[in-house]
């Protein structure tokens, strides 16, 4: 891969039925191998359950720390590198999109958190851990008929599990707005995640969900503490930030990259909503200019 390209991108064509399945078991603290120290994006979705253990990973520029009884579970795209851990038990997975229905995909996608960390009572982590334990021995065991179509299911059924524990909790967050709020704040953000690249207007968002731009804008704010415009320009600028400081690519290229024509415009936009200009924050390592992309 040249300089030029984009962010190193890891790729699942070698595994079995587009899924990896990985246990840890090491007590011995380690700083990470080059597959995970290098920073680089996912083109699937990845999972950690740590069920005893530390782990400091670095996600879209966010510092996350994880702990014993956590599930953390990250979006395809996303930029990220494990910093170092201490991993004594626990799974880590990966699975590409394309393997789970739309329904869990749709839930996935309308979260409205950039990732997903979950605590865990004990009890449940060495549930889940047990329910991933079965995964492994069909998914390591070539003579299990239908083994694909099995561990298709499997892995569906346990983000079904993540996906249900996440929403329990963020659910207690939600109950104070209107169920009709948070549904469309929702459908907004899996709208959002989807087309940043494409769409730039708030118009363009509330003709797609067939309400008003003065209720959408409302009901965002109402639910989140943020209008519209704030997200679709985090959710671009966030992707500009991970190309500036991971590719070559010259700011009109990021700019065009992710869907400004006008690379002035774009250069004033960044320095607005990150702070400095992208010549500057490409230039600058300090991460003290990284902090504030995440709402």
């Amino acid at each position: 891969m040249s300089k030029k390209e984009k962010i190193p991108v890891h790729r699942m064509e070698d595994w079995f039925a587009r899924v990896y399945l990985k246990s840890f078991g090491s007590v011995k603290p380690f700083g990470p191998s080059y597959e995970i120290s290098e920073a680089h994006r996912h083109d699937f979705y990845y999972c950690v359950l740590l069920n005893e253990g530390e782990m400091d990973l670095e996600v879209d520029f966010k510092h996350i720390r994880l702990g014993n009884h956590t599930i953390f579970f990250s979006y395809p795209g996303q930029v990220h590198r494990i910093i170092s851990a201490r991993l004594k038990q626990g799974w880590f997975l990966a699975f590409d999109p394309l393997i789970i229905d739309e329904q869990l995909k749709n839930i996935l996608d309308q979260c409205l958190s950039e990732v997903m960390i979950i605590s865990l009572a004990a009890e449940r982590s060495a549930e889940l851990s047990a329910f991933i334990g079965h995964l492994d021995t069909v998914y390591h065991n070539p003579n299990e008929r239908f083994r694909q179509t099995i561990v298709h299911s499997i892995v569906t059924a346990f983000v079904y599990q993540v996906a249900s524990a996440y929403l329990t909790n963020e659910q207690l967050e939600l109950n104070k707005h209107p169920a009709r709020h948070v549904e469309i704040t929702k459908l907004f953000k899996q709208i959002l995640r989807q087309n940043f690249r494409l769409m730039k207007r708030p118009s363009e968002f509330a003709d797609r969900m067939n309400i008003t731009v003065s209720h959408l804008n409302d009901t965002v704010r109402s639910v989140t503490g943020f209008a519209v415009t704030y997200f679709i320009q985090q959710e671009a600028m966030r992707e500009a930030q991970r190309l500036l400081r991971y590719s070559e690519l010259s700011v009109k290229e990021v700019a065009q990259s992710i869907g400004f024509d006008d690379a002035q415009y774009f250069s004033r936009l960044f320095r607005k909503v990150i702070g400095v200009a992208p010549g500057a924050y490409r230039k600058n390592e300090d991460t003290n200019y990284f902090k504030n992309i995440l709402p």
